[in-house]
Parts: structure tokens; C-alpha cells; sequence
């Protein structure tokens, strides 16, 4: 069987295993309710998924692996394993990862061609260990194609992506590297770095950027301001200043609007430079 699209489905139904009093201790009902939406779309779209697509599903249940090789068969649903190192090195990691994945596809006679074979990203969460891992995956099996990250089949950390009205990508020229826009409930609108062919946990790349300070913040994924370091206030100068950060920071930091359009903002977005790790 010739494997012609891969599925990463990472870290599938994080909030499951969840006591409802944890969830109403650290109100998380909000991503629990998301949580559900999402994997029923998950087993949905698997039971219509041709007999050559491969899923990687990496942690999470065991019975919602055993129900996708129920549709999928058990040759074409991988669940790898690797003991993490004890020196927390995750290229060593990923490593692992990938050659449990590589032995499946092995022992079950598939044929695999890293130049054509297409893919997509899963599970939770949107901005962490989706893009994390599938970036990791797409790198170390040398996938030539970027894996397309599916935004409606991931649950999002950030509370501000409850109710977006719509989203929109921009790939960053002459690299891998995409920038996701949502434009939040409020108006408001939210960036994100994401590297698809790389690990972006490891990856110390630079996103630069040009930023206004009264109307642009970088903030996390809990909505805590990191810059500017102090608050815009009347009768302060506004400045447009450069701001650069790794990838691997990516991972955790948004660019919010709060005094910007949509189309200002992505104009904003649209210009950032990606440069190696000491320019």
C-alpha cells in the first residue's frame, strides 16, 4: 500500500480524563465543550478518510486509536512511543518518534515517498504541541510538502479564539514559516508564528518585526502583555519600534491588535522577516 497522506493527530482529548471538579476548579469548561466538538469531528472525518491515508496518532486514548483502525485498519494507524531523554533532549526525542513511526510503516509492508506524500495537522493544542510536534514529524521524516494545519480540527489554548469571526493565513516568502490572523469576537484581532517543516520547539530562527506601540501587543497565550514593557498612555509619543523573537518563542507569544484594523494589522504581519538565529 502506498501511504499518499498522512493525518498527526497530537495529543488527542487532553481535558477527557478531567474530573468535573477540576474543570470547574480551573474553569476549563470552555476547552472540555471544544474539546468534544472537535474529536467528534475527528472520528467523522476518519470514517470517510481513503484506505491510503496513514494516521499518527501520538498519545491520547487508546480507544480512539482502536476506532480509527477500525476505518482506517490497523496497518495505517501508528501510535508511537518513545521514552523521553532523561536530558530532556528533544531532538533526541523526535528522533525516537520518528523511527517508531518509520518501523511501523516497515513492518507492515508500506510504501512511503517523503517528496509526494501530503499532510495535516490535528489535535491539541492549535498553538502549542500541534505545531510543535508536526513540525518536528514533517522534519525528521523529510516530508518535502508542508503539513496543512487544520485550525478546525485543533483546541486552542487561548481564550481570545472563542467566538473568531474568521481567520486567514499569510506564508512569510522563501520559507516554511506561515502566519496565522484571527479576527477575535471583540474586533480584535491575533497573529501567530508557525514553522512547518521544522521542530519549532528547537528552532531559533528569527520573526522580525516592526510594531506600533499604542496600537500592537505581544502578549501570551494567557492574555499576559510582555511588551511593550509598560502601558501606552495619553500624552506618551507613539513609536513604531522593531521587535524579533525565535520561532521556539512563537510558540507561546501572540501579536494582538488593540487600536488597529484588520487590513493594517495583516499588512503589519505580511512584513516580517525570518532570518537565521544570530542576525
Amino acid at each position: 500500500m502506498q501511504i499518499k497522506h498522512i493525518i498527526f493527530l497530537i495529543h488527542p482529548c487532553c481535558y477527557e480524563p478531567l474530573t468535573p471538579e477540576v474543570v470547574y476548579r480551573d474553569n476549563l469548561q470552555l476547552f472540555v465543550e471544544c474539546e468534544r466538538e472537535i474529536k467528534a469531528r475527528w472520528i467523522a472525518v476518519l470514517a470517510e478518510r481513503p484506505a491510503n491515508t496513514l494516521l499518527v496518532q501520538l498519545g491520547g486514548p487508546e480507544i480512539l486509536r482502536d476506532k480509527a483502525i477500525a476505518y482506517l485498519s490497523e496497518s495505517m494507524v501508528c501510535y508511537p512511543q518513545s521514552a523521553f531523554p532523561d536530558d530532556g533532549d528533544l531532538a533526541e526525542y523526535y528522533r525516537g518518534l520518528t523511527a517508531n513511526v518509520t518501523a511501523h510503516i516497515f513492518a507492515h509492508n508500506l510504501q512511503f515517498d517523503p517528496a509526494t506524500a501530503t499532510s495535516e495537522l490535528w489535535g491539541e493544542s492549535f498553538e502549542g504541541c500541534v505545531p510543535g510536534y508536526g513540525g518536528a514529524f514533517a522534519e525528521y521524516m523529510g516530508l518535502q510538502q508542508s503539513p496543512k494545519m487544520r485550525f478546525e480540527m485543533t483546541v486552542y489554548d487561548s481564550r481570545f479564539l472563542s467566538g473568531i469571526r474568521d481567520w486567514q493565513v499569510i506564508q512569510i516568502a522563501d520559507t516554511d514559516v506561515e502566519a496565522w490572523l484571527f479576527t477575535c469576537l471583540d474586533g480584535t484581532c491575533a497573529a501567530m508564528f508557525q514553522a512547518r517543516r521544522t521542530a519549532q520547539w528547537i528552532d531559533q530562527r528569527r520573526v522580525h518585526l516592526m510594531l506600533d506601540d499604542k496600537r500592537l501587543q505581544i502578549c501570551t497565550k494567557q492574555g499576559h502583555t510582555i511588551w511593550p514593557a509598560t502601558p501606552w498612555e495619553k500624552g506618551k509619543t507613539e513609536a513604531v519600534l522593531p521587535y524579533d523573537m525565535s520561532l521556539r518563542e512563537c510558540n507561546w507569544r501572540w501579536i494582538r491588535s488593540v487600536g488597529m484594523s484588520a487590513s493594517a494589522f495583516g499588512e503589519v504581519i505580511a512584513a516580517a522577516r525570518i532570518t537565521a538565529e544570530d542576525s
